[in-house]
């Protein structure tokens, strides 16, 4: 049994003391509002990050609550009366980036509302307001109390529903990627096993698109490739727009429609799909060959392989990660960062883009030596650039560019050039056996239009192959089927190549981009 203290109805009469005879008379309602905004921005985001990301937000949120009901609770003297002035401040801090976000946006009655000169004072006006009813009110907080904790635990049920039946979901895909049935997967090894590189440079165009869009010539870049040894298919399109899709039907060399019957045009989620990216059947049956695995921290969750056999991170990610910053910018917090600038505190965008520069530089030092390495090594290397957030100038200097900046994605291209030719030139010379090597976007450029979107890099070092093997307009869904083809003696058919593109909120709801290129029509 709990008891609390209810002020009185008036100051001539005595405190009023009742007792809680349920949990709903319990002081829940700061608690619940505390991790409110989290769980649901989580959920909204299940596809995208591991669970695990929730842990320390979520601590700092009920410890924030904790705090803030103490202070009141010391200055009031009565428990539920600082509960409820703990529980406004909290639905206003939590909800402060929100409106600002919706009033940056939208700028109702064409009035640019969507400033902190202007919200934070009518946040404050409402916040000074609201105490003083509060402190003032000599009414009984008990059915306040239940109220609220009734209202705070219906709203907290579906955030919770959703991210259980994400997990659910989850936990019924993983398995799907284990039973696939790939006729001719009977791999055998007939000679000295070549390392493979798969380098994936995340939203890297084709030339033509950087050529008509970014005002970039990608020539120069493209003949070193070829009088390395690559081959460069001009005619080259991703099979999906986005890179969940995209990496998980590459490395399972299959369309999604065969890898899970979930993959259906009306289903949003996006559940199965890193399971299909870190266990996927390339591994599989390379790990079958006696090939070791060794990943790279790319800072995206679906494409961070963490029980590789080798998984290397510059751990870049010991000040906060992106769902954390992400979620600190639906928050007052967004005031401190961006509108009080007398306080002098880098804006919340800096330490993120400060890890995305680690992790990219750390990929690209540590990938030539990978090949002195013992025993025959799978590299999966997901760098994500060019695509945004653009942090490097055309030399490598530090920036920070607009997400659809022209001028930004094309000095990434010109960054990620300089510094992957030597790389690549690296690892050939450091090679025993000649490597296996291909550079790919998994996607296209990111400005949203269908054909900048599905064009992509697409380059082969084999150096075993022949150029019957490798066609102009090869996709990645046939990449793993040539190179097991070739090199393992598999009997995969070469599947027709389509480029499927699809919006986020319908990822498996297509539409098939035909090529435009002159030249690529026939292929």
């Amino acid at each position: 049994m709990y008891t609390a203290v209810v002020p009185p109805p008036s100051d001539d009469q005595p405190a009023q003391v009742y007792r809680a005879n349920s949990v709903i008379d319990w002081i829940l309602h700061p608690f619940l509002i505390s991790i409110y905004p989290l769980l649901l921005l989580y959920a909204n985001n299940a596809d995208e990050v591991e669970i695990t990301a929730l842990l320390r937000p979520l601590f700092f949120c009920l410890l924030g609550a904790s705090v803030v009901l103490g202070i009141f609770f010391l200055s009031l003297r009565n428990s539920q009366r600082a509960a409820l002035a703990t529980s406004l401040i909290l639905a206003l801090f939590y909800s402060y980036g929100h409106i600002y976000a919706y009033l940056e946006s939208t700028n109702p009655l064409g009035i640019a509302l969507g400033r902190h000169r202007i919200l934070f004072p009518v946040w404050l006006f409402i916040l000074i307001l609201a105490l003083v009813d509060i402190i003032r009110w000599r009414g009984s907080y008990q059915v306040i109390t239940r109220l609220l904790n009734m209202i705070t635990l219906l709203l907290l049920l579906f955030p919770i529903l959703q991210i259980s039946f994400h997990s659910i979901q989850a936990r019924q895909y993983s398995g799907n990627n284990q039973n696939l049935d790939h006729t001719g997967a009977q791999l055998q090894l007939h000679s000295e096993a070549p390392d493979i590189y798969y380098i994936i440079l995340d939203g890297y165009a084709r030339d033509d698109i950087l050529k008509q869009f970014y005002s970039w010539d990608n020539t120069d870049f493209l003949n070193q490739l070829e009088s390395m040894g690559f081959f460069v298919a001009r005619c080259s399109q991703s099979n999906y727009a986005q890179t969940q899709l995209s990496l998980a039907s590459s490395l399972n060399f299959d369309y999604l429609d065969a890898l899970g019957d979930q993959f259906k045009p009306g289903n949003p989620s996006r559940a199965g799909l890193p399971v299909l990216i870190q266990d996927s059947s390339v591994r599989q049956e390379l790990t079958n060959l006696g090939y070791q695995t060794i990943a790279f921290d790319s800072g995206y969750d679906a494409t961070r392989i963490q029980d590789a056999d080798l998984y290397l991170s510059p751990n870049a990610d010991r000040g906060l990660n992106d769902f954390e910053n992400m979620f600190l910018r639906t928050t007052a917090y967004r005031l401190i960062s961006e509108g009080i600038s007398f306080l002098n505190l880098p804006p919340d965008w800096e330490a993120r883009d400060q890890a995305h520069r680690e992790r990219i530089l750390y990929t690209l030092d540590v990938l030539p030596s990978i090949a002195e390495m013992p025993g025959k090594k799978f590299v999966f290397a997901h760098i994500i650039s060019p695509h945004w957030p653009h942090v490097f100038g055309p030399n490598g200097e530090a920036v920070h560019e607009h997400p659809n900046s022209v001028d930004g994605y094309r000095n990434q291209v010109i960054y990620i050039n300089n510094r992957i030719l030597p790389v690549i030139s690296q690892i050939i010379e450091s090679s025993d056996t000649p490597p296996i090597i291909i550079i790919q976007g998994d996607h296209g450029s990111v400005i949203e239009s269908p054909k900048r979107r599905m064009s992509i890099l697409n380059a082969y070092y084999l150096p075993l192959d022949e150029e019957a093997h490798l066609f102009e307009s090869i996709s990645p869904v046939n990449t793993f089927r040539v190179v097991f083809n070739t090199y393992f003696g598999g009997k995969f058919p070469v599947l027709d190549n389509q480029a499927n593109y699809s919006v986020y909120d319908r990822p498996y709801d297509y539409t098939v981009i035909s090529d435009e290129r002159a030249g690529c029509e026939s292929n």
